[in-house]
């Protein structure tokens, strides 16, 4: 198989495939007797996280959120994992850095291995589903910051260039909660399998992956609370450009107010001049005529100074 690494443990063996062909699929069918539709799963791009159970084996696959920084936006990578008691063979769709450091981690390390030498495949599962959860930490606190810093620029007045940093943070936070949803309700199906098949060996199964459990409800309800904080973080953005919207147009229209009369007052003096229009002989009449115009627009501020528009 192409792309593939095999690691041997005393009792088990460790099988991982990256973005298997179908010849790879087939392979692994004769080899371990896989279901059709499981492997052929596996060669797509999954759309949820699911646990389906057999009798000689378990077939867990899992959605994992990687960010690529050249769009700045999250996308999902699939990780199919088939648990026997003889063999734990994971299938990688897509580009996932963590999952591959860590399984090269295992093939590198002697004492790495050794410490798994009598343990189980399901055991191996949870150390790697561990340092999966782990590395979710780090992007998590990432949007964390992002929505610290969106908070500050928009009370610093910078509510304008925080549109689309907004929408593109809310994106992003929307794509994980996607991704990870139903991760702790799989993981609580397949603690009970482990624990109730009597095919597997490990030892306190339930209170293993029940830290797994706990890892993938906290990522929810960090999620969740992220999730309202945008929102909020978007209304009051918001309300602050609809704020400043108002108060241009305010004035705006307190401009044209005071110049509608005094151009009024100019027009009808310029209709007809030395017609019959009183001050048009007189050498001081542009004088009178910007008395007229400058007593009207005092009148006005004084009248919506009285009334607080301004």
């Amino acid at each position: 198989m192409r792309n593939a690494t095999e690691i041997k443990f005393p009792r088990y063996t460790l099988v991982t495939v990256s973005n298997p062909a179908s010849l790879d699929l087939d392979e692994l069918a004769r080899r371990w007797h896989f279901h059709p539709l499981d492997l052929q799963e596996a060669g797509t791009l999954a759309k949820r996280s699911r646990l389906e159970t057999y009798a000689d084996y378990a077939c867990l696959v899992t959605l994992w959120p990687t960010y690529r920084r050249s769009t700045r936006d999250i996308k999902p990578v699939v990780l199919t994992f088939f648990i026997r008691t003889d063999a734990l063979v994971v299938l990688q769709r897509g580009t996932f850095p963590v999952f591959t450091e860590s399984i090269q981690r295992y093939a590198a390390s002697n004492e790495l291995r050794t410490a798994l030498a009598e343990r189980s495949p399901e055991r191996l599962l949870y150390e790697i589903l561990n340092q999966l959860y782990q590395s979710l930490f780090p992007m998590i606190d990432h949007l964390i910051d992002d929505c610290d810093v969106i908070e500050q620029e928009i009370f610093a007045s910078h509510e304008r260039q925080m549109i689309s940093h907004i929408l593109a943070i809310r994106r992003n936070i929307t794509d994980v909660r996607k991704i990870l949803q139903v991760h702790k309700s799989v993981l609580k199906r397949l603690a009970t399998y482990l624990t109730e098949n009597p095919r597997y060996a490990m030892q306190s199964t339930d209170r293993y992956f029940g830290d797994l459990i706990d890892y993938a409800k906290e990522d929810w309800d960090t999620l969740e609370n992220l999730k309202e904080r945008i929102e909020a973080l978007q209304q009051t953005n918001e309300s602050q450009i609809s704020f400043r919207l108002s108060d241009i147009m305010k004035t705006l229209t307190i401009i044209s107010v005071f110049t509608f009369p005094l151009t009024l007052v100019a027009a009808m003096f310029a209709l007809r001049p030395g017609g019959g229009m009183p001050w048009a002989s007189d050498p001081n009449g542009f004088w009178y005529v910007v008395g007229v115009q400058g007593t009207l627009a005092l009148v006005m501020f004084f009248v919506f100074k009285r009334k607080r528009w301004f």
